[in-house]
C-alpha cells in the first residue's frame, strides 16, 4: 500500500525568552497546557514561565514525523509516529528575520516607501542559513547571523529529544539598533523602526526519513516555524484564534470544510468555546470586563444552561448573534462583539466566517444540544489515538496564537489572509514557494514597540490582543495595569522580561485568571 511521511504540526510555534538554558515545549494537545519543565530533565527545573533567575523559558516548537499508509483509493488506512527507534530522521531548518529587509513600510510616510530606505538589503536580512540536526538527544545548535555587519544576532537554537523529534528554539528576546539610535515613542509609526532589529523570525521545516533495514531515503511533507514574542496570558484564549484563521482559509481551499444547512454543528464542540473565550476576556481587560465581567448579563459562563438549549423560541441566541460583526461587512459598532481592534483604521474584526455560519445556526437552533452540564476534560496527547494526534499537533499550536487584529499582529501578520500563502493540497500547510522570513516580514520591528503601543486606551475604546499581552490584571485583589513600571517603547526593549503571566488559580469556591511571576521592584501608588 502507498505510504507517505508528514511533519507535524505543519505549521509550529516557538517563543522567545531571555533565559538562556531553560525552555518548555509548547501546546501539543487542545485544551493541555504544556508541562513548564525541560523535557530533557527529570522535572528538576523551575516549574514556572520564568527561571530561578527570573528570566523567562523559550517556548520550543516539537515536531515529530507520521507516516501515512493509503488504500489503492487513497483512504487512509493506518497513521503512526515514526522515531528514532525506527528511522534515521536528518532534519533542515532555515530561520530568516526579514523585517528591517522589508520592502514595504507599515506606515509609508512621503518620500520613504521601504523600511531602511537606501541600504543594501543583503546587510539587513539576518540569514544563518539551513542548518541540520539528526539523531535523538542532540545538543544545542546555535543558529548566528549578523545584521548590518556589525551586530551578531542569535536566532534561536535547534535540537532533539530521546526520540529523534525536532525542537526549535526562538532567539532570546534582543532588540537592538546597529548605531544607537532610539525608538520614536510614536504610536503612528511604530511598526518601522529604521536601524532596528530583532530575534524573532521565521522559515520552512524540511526531514528525509530512513527506516531502519532500508537504503532509500524519503522526504516527509515540509512544515514551517514561527518564531514569536512571549505569550504572557497563555491560560486566557483569544476570541478568534490563529487556528480559526487558518481553518477558515482552509475551507476557502476545500469546500468540505464550510459550513452548510447539513454540517453537524455542536454546542460543545463550536459554540461554548467562542462563549467561554468572550466570558474570559473580563481576566485581561477593564473593557471585556464592563460587558462580559462576572456580575454581567454577558457573562456567558453564567448562563449555559439557558444558552446550551436549542428550543427555537428562545431569544437569548438570537439577541447574542445579532451583534455579532458579520465577516462579510456590517455590524461594524464599537459595542459590537468581539470587542477587537475596534479604531478609526479598523472598525473591528469579526468572527470567521465558519465561527459566524455555527454562531447563526445556533441561533436558529439548528445545531446537537449536546452539552452535559460540564465541560468535557481535554485528553493529553498521549491519551490520543495515533490517527488523531497529527491534527491535535496543528491545532493546539495555533489555538495559543492570535487570529487578527493584524495590526500588524502578534505571531504573524495579514499575509495569512493571502490563499496563496497556503498548500492547496496539503492542510494548514505553508507554500513551500514563499521565503523564509516571509511571514513575520512585515511585522513590528522591534516586537516591543508594538507591544507598548497597541494597549486598549484611556476611554477603553479599543481591545487589541488582551489574550496575548494583558491590558489589566488581578493582581493580589486588585485590578492593575499589566504594563505598569514600562514607561515608553524604549523602556519596554529592556522590561519586556520583568512583566507577569496570567495564570489559571483554582480554589474550592470558583476559578479566577491572576498575574504572576512579575519581578519589577514593587511599585506603589
Amino acid at each position: 500500500m502507498p505510504v507517505s511521511y508528514r511533519i507535524h504540526p505543519a505549521i509550529g510555534i516557538a517563543r522567545v525568552g531571555d533565559s538562556p538554558a531553560e525552555y518548555f515545549v509548547g501546546p501539543e494537545a487542545p485544551g493541555v497546557s504544556p508541562s513548564l519543565t525541560n523535557p530533557s530533565d527529570s522535572g528538576a527545573q523551575q516549574g514556572g514561565y520564568k527561571d530561578r533567575q527570573r528570566r523567562i523559558k523559550r517556548q520550543g516548537a516539537r515536531f515529530r514525523v507520521y507516516e501515512y499508509t493509503t488504500d489503492q483509493a487513497g483512504a487512509v488506512t493506518r497513521v503512526r509516529e515514526i522515531t528514532a527507534a525506527d528511522a534515521d530522521i536528518d532534519w533542515e531548518v532555515h530561520l530568516v528575520n526579514r523585517k528591517a529587509a522589508e520592502e514595504k513600510r507599515f506606515f509609508p510616510v512621503e518620500g520613504r516607501t521601504l523600511r531602511n530606505q537606501g541600504v543594501d538589503r543583503g546587510k539587513l536580512t539576518i540569514d544563518p542559513g539551513a542548518q541540520r540536526v539528526s539523531g535523538p538527544n542532540q545538543p544545542m545548535k546555535t543558529l548566528v547571523a549578523t545584521f548590518m555587519d556589525t551586530i551578531t544576532v542569535v536566532l534561536g537554537d535547534l535540537l532533539t529529544d530521546g526520540a529523534g523529534r525536532l525542537i526549535v528554539l526562538g532567539g532570546h528576546g534582543q532588540s537592538q539598533s546597529h548605531d544607537g539610535r532610539r525608538l520614536s515613542e510614536s504610536e503612528d509609526d511604530f511598526a518601522d523602526n529604521d536601524g532596528w532589529c530583532d530575534d524573532t523570525s521565521d522559515g520552512p521545516i524540511s526531514a528525509t526519513v530512513r527506516l531502519h533495514g532500508d537504503t532509500k531515503a524519503v522526504a516527509a511533507d515540509s512544515a514551517w516555524v514561527i518564531v514569536a514574542p512571549p505569550d504572557f496570558a497563555p491560560a486566557i484564549e483569544n476570541v478568534v484564534t490563529l487556528y480559526d484563521l487558518v481553518y477558515d482559509m482552509m475551507a476557502t481551499l476545500d469546500p468540505s470544510l464550510a459550513v452548510t444547512a447539513t454540517t453537524a454543528v455542536s454546542f460543545t464542540a463550536h459554540i461554548y468555546p467562542i462563549l467561554r473565550r468572550v466570558s474570559n476576556m473580563q481576566w485581561v481587560s477593564d473593557f471585556a470586563a464592563g460587558g462580559h465581567g462576572t456580575t454581567t448579563s454577558g457573562h456567558f459562563l453564567s448562563h449555559l444552561g439557558a444558552l446550551a438549549g436549542n428550543n427555537p423560541q428562545d431569544g437569548a441566541r438570537q439577541r447574542i448573534f445579532r451583534r455579532l460583526r458579520n465577516p462579510r461587512g456590517g455590524g461594524t459598532d464599537i459595542m459590537n462583539m468581539p470587542k477587537l481592534g475596534t479604531a478609526s483604521s479598523i472598525p473591528g474584526v469579526p468572527l470567521t466566517h465558519v465561527q459566524y455560519q455555527r454562531m447563526e445556526r445556533w441561533a436558529k437552533g439548528t445545531f446537537d444540544a449536546d452539552w452535559s452540564g460540564t465541560a468535557p476534560t481535554p485528553l493529553t496527547f498521549d491519551q490520543l489515538p495515533a490517527k488523531d494526534q497529527p491534527h491535535a499537533l496543528d491545532r493546539a499550536a495555533l489555538e495559543g496564537c492570535v487570529g487578527g487584529p493584524f495590526f500588524p499582529g502578534i505571531e504573524v501578520g495579514m499575509i495569512m489572509l493571502n490563499k496563496t500563502t497556503y498548500q492547496t493540497k496539503r492542510p494548514f500547510r505553508i507554500n513551500t514557494e514563499r521565503h523564509p522570513g516571509e511571514l513575520t516580514a512585515r511585522m513590528a520591528v522591534p516586537w516591543q514597540a508594538d507591544f507598548f503601543a497597541c494597549e486598549c486606551d484611556e476611554d477603553l475604546s479599543m481591545d487589541w490582543w488582551p489574550g496575548q499581552r494583558p491590558d489589566q490584571v488581578l493582581r493580589g485583589l486588585q485590578r492593575a495595569q499589566w504594563r505598569l513600571g514600562v514607561s515608553g517603547m524604549n523602556d519596554m526593549v529592556e522590561k519586556w522580561s520583568q512583566l507577569g503571566f496570567v495564570v489559571e488559580k483554582k480554589t474550592a469556591e470558583n476559578v479566577a485568571y491572576v498575574e504572576d511571576e512579575r519581578t519589577f521592584a514593587p511599585i506603589t501608588g
